[in-house]
């Protein structure tokens, strides 16, 4: 993210519509092609590549309502944030969404859930803008796109006074995140599968 191609190429980002669903459920569906986490929960190597993009189009759809998804503006990078009070998807909706939920996962879907469950267990209650999935896409990577759609909801957050907060699933991308103000503050040890690493940003003082 720290390199200057994007910014050399005048990339900006822009909050994304119901129209933008299948290109950035693409873009994201390629960004996690070796996601530690996905790769968990989607276990069936054969199926993922089919599976990956429904799954980041529900995601996208889920949280499109709150105003917080972003994407550059030749999908480059996409981000899906929640606002502060929104982070958590609440048992209803899994249910709304059962069709599209049991398509993905099947009948590992409730494994699934309680993932998510120890997940959130450790997620801050403390109001913030949640980084619930951020990709570049693989050719854009090092390239500074994820960074320009990262700073978008982070200067929404620091206008507002507020905390920002992730989870990171591969090492790898900690340094990237600490550039952006990000904090490393533990670790998510998943039984069976990967670690996590819980990050947190500090409000900054309102302009």
């Amino acid at each position: 993210m720290s390199d200057d191609t994007a910014r050399a190429a005048g990339a900006t980002a822009r909050s994304a519509t119901a129209a933008d669903a299948e290109p950035i459920s693409q873009t994201l569906a390629r960004a996690f092609f070796d996601d530690p986490l996905i790769c968990f929960i989607l276990k069936d190597v054969a199926a993922r590549p089919a599976r990956m993009p429904r799954l980041f189009k529900l995601l996208f759809e889920l949280g499109l309502p709150h105003g917080a998804c972003d994407v550059t503006t030749g999908f480059e990078a996409v981000a899906l944030w929640r606002p502060p009070g929104k982070w958590h998807i609440p048992f209803h909706q899994y249910i709304t969404n059962s069709p599209a939920f049991l398509g993905i996962f099947g009948i590992g879907g409730l494994g699934v859930m309680g993932v998510m469950d120890r997940i959130e267990k450790v997620h801050p209650r403390e109001p913030h803008f949640y980084l619930q999935a951020v990709g570049t896409d693989p050719t854009k990577q090092g390239k500074g796109y994820g960074g320009v759609v990262i700073r978008k909801q982070l200067a929404v957050a620091d206008a507002q006074g507020m905390p920002a907060y992730l989870e990171s699933s591969k090492t790898t991308n900690i340094p990237i995140y600490q550039s952006l103000g990000f904090e490393l503050t533990g670790e998510i040890n998943l039984p069976g599968g990967p670690t996590l690493y819980p990050m947190w940003r500090k409000a900054r003082p309102k302009a």
